[in-house]
């Protein structure tokens, strides 16, 4: 019995040195700690602020009148951006109806109101990407729009890239070259309003 007990000692002793060997082989570890992830930012301003801008505020128009002003559009976050202009929406008033305005035929003077101004019809505007940001219309620059103020669209998908930390210059000129309808504008007045968009992406 004890001889049996003895042999079994010994096949115990055997088996555990051989499993000790087994696991004895090469082994390596290293470690992925602390990943983190954190969002960027698209953040637009519009000549150096966040508030709404009053670009234009010019009284006394006439035959001749040239207002000039420009926006400067900064992405002033971590990431590019795509410029587009939106909500555009022109709205004219008809005010007080002068003599000459009636001796001219403006045939609104009987219910003078909003929407029935002819300011818009006779001036005429220049938007453009200023791309060289000289505050001149020159070769490289992108027009977006040249035509009566009345006539301008709701919105333009223009795509402008911005990168991070970088700026886009967008000017306007308001022409009011001398027509046949000018007197139908006078004392009449417009509002112009725009909504500057950044877009992580086109089509935005």
């Amino acid at each position: 019995m004890l001889r049996i007990m003895k042999s079994l000692m010994v096949i115990v002793a055997v088996a555990a040195i051989a499993v000790g060997a087994t696991g004895a082989w090469f082994s390596d570890e290293e470690t992925s700690n602390g990943n983190s992830f954190t969002a960027g930012t698209l953040d637009l301003n519009v000549d150096g602020g966040n508030t709404n801008v009053v670009k234009f505020n010019v009284s006394n128009m006439r035959p001749g009148s040239q207002p000039t002003g420009s926006w400067i559009l900064a992405n002033v976050g971590s990431i590019g951006g795509y410029l587009d202009l939106e909500n555009i929406l022109v709205t004219s008033q008809e005010n007080v109806c002068t003599e000459p305005e009636i001796s001219a035929g403006d045939v609104t003077c009987g219910n003078p109101g909003i929407g029935l101004g002819e300011l818009q019809n006779v001036v005429n505007l220049r938007l453009y990407n200023d791309v060289d940001k000289d505050g001149y219309i020159s070769t490289g620059d992108v027009m977006i729009y040249n035509g009566m103020t009345g006539g301008i669209a709701s919105g333009y998908d223009q795509n402008i890239a911005i990168p991070a930390g970088g700026s886009v210059r967008i000017n306007a000129v308001f022409d009011w070259w001398s027509t046949p309808s000018d007197n139908l504008a006078q004392s009449d007045s417009m509002d112009l309003d725009m909504t500057f968009e950044l877009g992580q992406i086109i089509g935005q």
